[in-house]
């Protein structure tokens, strides 16, 4: 017989037993899936079993959840122990073992009780320790979320106080989207109620649906209040076909919710009239509805505002009231562009500088860069500190100019200055300037980590040897280790060079390690140099060692090399004034015991 006949009954009376054992009689599903095990009753007793106990729950009866887990259980050995032939006339026939294959992997790999007993304390207790255990779980990539002991405790846990742990909860369910979870949440969800849990329920619903029905968006906004009904009108909006209730319910909607709507409204271009109308009424409430909305319309809105309040918060710079606004302002045309908005960048964006920076690098990042945007830049650019101008007028650029342009008008800046001109000129102060400078090329490579194509693309071969070989270190590594590839001349001698010398500067995590040794790198004798220089100042704590421990294990070094290193690290850290409480005298033990015979692995 085909095995699909039981998975189809088992995923039924699954669901059942999760909503509701009545509910077995009204489903097509199982009478269908009965009908066909029927055919097949006499080809084996344990079949002619199953049909009979699934004949049973047709039968008018008050309780029915004892007989739903019997038949279960039934099912489940069924399916975990007659898969495969054996010759047996009691078995499923040979040619259907290959349904296998076909069936999910909980039905023929269980996890006994005791296996789960840390999930199950992690999910329904409190205490340290539990999202160690959380992480655990999903890592070992087994099928929790299809487990019918625990489906009950994943739901609980969505409305665990401690709210990081309720995220992760969330999260495993929303990225794994178990189906089977649906059901669960939909008996469990009730828009009436105000708890923080009811709006997971729904966002969970939403997501493992796959989007619902525009009653049900309707009828949730309609029963419910707060979060909840701010997001439901979110996750309604997110559908085209449901404008028209959109503009329904921004006239009969109140405060917040109204808000939510305008937020919503604010996606669609055809919208602009009425989302204009309401913002004008009350541009401090509307604010967040219209942020980062990509129409023209909206950034005027905003140039706009800072345009009232820029002569009275240029007047009184200080005043903590006027750079709120003004920040708030910026933040939220963070995504916008218009030339009224633009014209802002040497009005208002002088006032919060660090805002406008951060506004300009969501801009440069889109490429390509519109007409307007550029000659805004090269406006804002004399005004601006010798780093932020080398930055933005580099990443400009790479938009205008050739790769060989670039290399030519930017790579003098890391040119070694020389003779008496050079020591001149340090003494003026202008090599200061210069460091700033190239600390701006170094910040604008760090876009490269997001988009490494375009880096490829506008980069002079030229630049790879010129700034991995710099002496001095500059915090901004992703980018140009974004841009490591194969194909580019001598890229491993140049990138595991430069990895080498950064660690001089930083802690060596283990992803650092890892990538040396990918390079090919052989020489670690100074790996570790950079940590020395920070536990030597802050003290070397247990975590630092055990941490520093099985960094070592990934080099895979011999015995004699692994106690150099460690004797390196201990000459170090024991220079401290202050150790008392570190972890100075363990390392000291460590090394003693490798002497005297230990197995670095035990450490």
């Amino acid at each position: 017989m085909n095995a699909e006949i039981l998975t189809t009954m088992r995923e039924s009376l699954f669901q059942c037993a999760l909503t509701g054992s009545e509910r077995i009689a009204e489903d097509p599903r199982f009478s269908r899936a009965l009908a066909e095990l029927g055919n097949h009753r006499g080809e084996a007793k344990v079949l002619e079993e199953l049909a009979r106990r699934g004949e049973q729950l047709l039968l008018p009866a008050e309780e029915r959840g004892a007989q739903i887990l019997d038949l279960l259980a039934l099912l489940d050995a069924v399916l975990l122990t007659q898969s495969k032939a054996a010759g047996s006339g009691d078995e499923v026939p040979s040619e259907e073992a290959v349904q296998k294959e076909e069936i999910p992997e909980l039905y023929y790999r269980q996890e006994s009780y005791r296996s789960l007993e840390s999930l199950r304390l992690a999910l329904t207790e409190s205490g340290k320790g539990r999202m160690e255990v959380l992480k655990a779980a999903r890592e070992s990539k087994r099928p929790y979320l299809e487990d019918l002991r625990l489906r009950p405790l994943f739901l609980r846990a969505l409305g665990d106080r401690y709210a990081e742990f309720a995220d992760a909860v969330e999260t495993w369910i929303r990225e794994e989207r178990p189906q089977s979870m649906l059901p669960l949440l939909r008996h469990a969800f009730a828009p009436e109620q105000k708890e923080r849990v009811q709006c997971r329920y729904f966002t969970l619903i939403d997501a493992l649906s796959g989007g619902e029905s525009e009653s049900f968006y309707t009828d949730v906004i309609a029963r419910s209040q707060g979060e909840l009904k701010e997001t439901a009108i979110a996750a309604l909006g997110k559908h085209p076909e449901f404008y028209g209730t959109l503009l329904s319910l921004e006239k009969t909607e109140k405060n917040k919710a109204h808000v939510a709507v305008i937020a919503a409204l604010a996606k669609y271009p055809e919208a602009e009239e009425v989302v204009r109308e309401n913002f004008l009424k009350n541009p401090a409430r509307y604010l967040d509805a219209i942020a980062h909305c990509p129409f023209p319309y909206a950034a005027d809105l905003v140039a706009a505002e800072m345009e009232k309040m820029y002569p009275d918060a240029e007047k009184e710079r200080e005043n903590r009231t006027y750079l709120e606004k003004m920040k708030e302002l910026w933040y939220a045309a963070i995504d916008m562009e218009s030339p009224a908005l633009l014209r802002q960048l040497t009005r208002t964006g002088a006032i919060v500088s660090h805002v406008r920076r951060i506004y300009l690098n969501s801009r440069l990042w889109k490429t390509p860069l519109s007409a307007d945007f550029r000659a805004a830049l090269h406006t804002l650019l004399p005004s601006l500190p010798p780093r932020e101008q080398t930055k933005l007028d580099f990443l400009l650029a790479l938009e205008e100019k050739t790769p060989a342009e670039v290399y030519e008008m930017f790579s003098g800046l890391f040119a070694e200055r020389q003779g008496i001109l050079g020591k001149v000129k340090t003494a003026l102060g202008s090599q200061a300037e210069n460091q700033e400078r190239q600390d701006g090329i170094f910040e604008a490579t760090e876009s490269f980590c997001f988009r490494p194509a375009y880096g490829w693309e506008h980069m002079d071969p030229r630049w790879y040897p010129l700034l991995l070989q710099q002496k001095r270190y500059s915090e901004y590594e992703k980018g140009l280790r974004a841009l490591y590839r194969e194909d580019i001349p001598h890229a491993k001698e140049l990138w595991s060079a430069w990895e080498y010398h950064n660690l001089h500067h930083r802690i060596a995590e283990a992803e650092d390690l890892q990538r040396l040794k990918d390079y090919g790198w052989t020489d670690f004798s100074e790996v570790f140099d950079g940590g020395i220089k920070i536990w030597r100042e802050r003290t070397f704590y247990t975590y630092d060692l055990n941490e520093l421990n099985q960094k070592l294990l990934l080099l895979n070094l011999s015995k004699g090399k692994m106690l150099a290193l460690l004797e390196r690290i201990y000459q170090g850290v024991s220079k401290r004034q202050k150790s008392y409480g570190d972890a100075v005298p363990k390392l000291y033990a460590e090394i003693q015991a490798l002497k005297d015979g230990t197995d670095p692995e035990e450490l």
